[in-house]
């Protein structure tokens, strides 16, 4: 039973990371469709890039806060329900590793929408929402200097590669140095977020590719 309740809400995270931000704001904003603009990607950066400086950081601001509270709802309702109900053990629904896969969910949802025909944005924002739950230091400080890359140096792809990358060796710095630090997270938890980067990645790839980027 555990297992389809899980399944089951995967895929609600699928459905919900599918939800395009960048689209509402473009259309409710600017009356423009977000697949027709610049790269044709529904994402903060083609919305940052070829529409509005202050739109696409809105638009980041949300997808971050988006998928933190997606995460947030879910533990508080399964753990509630733990707390009421035997019908099922929802307290190992809401482990580390299982809160994670719902936020790959959420980024497969984003990258590649089945409400959009599988097109999607980069999913760097969601990317950082869902890690800032598990990790919060490590991705507020990479957020930072995500920031300087982008508005002094202009860096906005190597930005990206930043946020994907370096929360995961933050963290990993910090729980070897800070004493206490994220303990309750289970040992082979940096291999989980290695894992997620990866993964990161080859979602990209596969939105680079259908732009022809290479």
């Amino acid at each position: 039973m555990t297992a389809i309740i899980a399944i089951l809400i995967f895929s609600l995270a699928y459905l919900y990371g599918g939800f395009s931000t960048a689209q509402v704001i473009a259309k409710g904003f600017r009356s423009l469709n977000i697949y027709r603009v610049g790269t044709g990607l529904a994402d903060t950066e083609n919305i940052y890039s070829n529409i509005s400086r202050s739109m696409g950081l809105l638009v980041g601001a949300i997808d971050i806060s988006k998928a933190y509270l997606f995460l947030m709802v879910v533990e508080f309702v399964l753990r509630l329900l733990s707390n009421v109900t035997s019908f099922a053990d929802f307290s190992t629904l809401c482990s580390p590793t299982l809160m994670m896969v719902y936020g790959v969910g959420m980024l497969i949802g984003h990258c590649l929408p089945l409400t959009h025909h599988f097109k999607g944005g980069r999913g760097i924002f969601t990317y950082m929402g869902f890690f800032a739950y598990f990790v919060f230091l490590p991705v507020f400080i990479t957020a930072i200097l995500a920031m300087i890359l982008v508005w002094k140096f202009k860096q906005v792809r190597f930005a990206q590669y930043t946020i994907v990358i370096l929360p995961v060796i933050l963290y990993q710095i910090f729980y070897h140095t800070i004493p206490g630090y994220r303990k309750e997270l289970p040992p082979f938890f940096t291999g989980i977020l290695i894992g997620t980067a990866f993964f990161m990645g080859l979602l990209n790839i596969i939105v680079s590719k259908r732009l022809g980027e290479f």
